[in-house]
């Protein structure tokens, strides 16, 4: 499964090696909190490359709190805070129901050339997860989520979708668009302490400007560790 993993993750980076992108697949954790002061703390790189972290924690019988935080080269990075309900049901299956806010900053570059495109945006989403958490019998885990939200983004082009000069002025879009964002976990290793490999998808569509389109990545993959306390 690792090996398979890894190959999947050298193809993946192929395809990121040859485009750069104002924003990409987050790999957030899905933490599926089962419990009052349930804890997890997630941390790990992606093959964008970037590293990021999660904390999830149980804050009463039924509501839940998490952070995330993804950092890559030349000032990208995004940030998220949410809270939501969880629901620890029969044969240790979790559903998670979050809402919550993003904020990052991204660039993208054509290729072969010098045009930029750069500036930040906002997530207002709503997340559905659903898994299996470790048992008795097995301390593998499986879960699987859905994101969806409105993106409103601040970019500049420098010379990105049409030449204009080489010192402007220089025209900001700002857009809005529907994002999605289906996303997958497993975990798997020792009572406390699990190695954990996330798989993310993301699809943009905007309502503004809509033959300038927004250069994302449609998939990523991340690896790391997961603790829980």
């Amino acid at each position: 499964m690792i090996k398979k993993l890894f190959v999947f993750g050298l193809l993946i980076m192929s395809l990121i090696m040859t485009s750069c992108v104002v924003y990409y697949p987050q790999t957030v954790d899905i933490p599926l909190i089962s419990e009052k002061k349930d804890l997890r703390v997630d941390a790990g790189i992606s093959v964008i490359p970037s590293i990021h972290s999660t904390v999830s924690y149980g804050l009463t019988d039924k509501i839940a709190i998490q952070g995330f935080g993804s950092i890559s080269s030349d000032d990208v990075y995004y940030f998220q805070a949410a809270t939501g309900l969880y629901n620890n049901r029969e044969n240790s299956r979790v559903l998670e129901l979050y809402g919550g806010f993003g904020y990052g900053n991204g660039r993208a570059e054509k290729s072969g050339d010098w045009g930029t495109l750069r500036g930040d945006y906002q997530i207002y989403f709503g997340q559905f997860n659903y898994g299996k958490i470790a048992s008795e019998h097995s301390n593998f885990e499986i879960g699987f989520g859905v994101k969806t939200g409105y993106l409103h983004s601040n970019l500049t082009d420098k010379n990105y979708y049409n030449w204009i000069s080489e010192s402007g002025p220089y025209k900001t879009y700002n857009d809005n668009s529907l994002l999605i964002e289906p996303a997958a976990i497993m975990r798997v290793g020792g009572e406390k302490l699990r190695f954990s490999a996330k798989l993310g998808g993301t699809m943009i569509y905007k309502f503004t400007n809509t033959d300038k389109h927004l250069p994302y990545m449609f998939i990523n993959l991340g690896l790391g560790v997961n603790y829980r306390f």
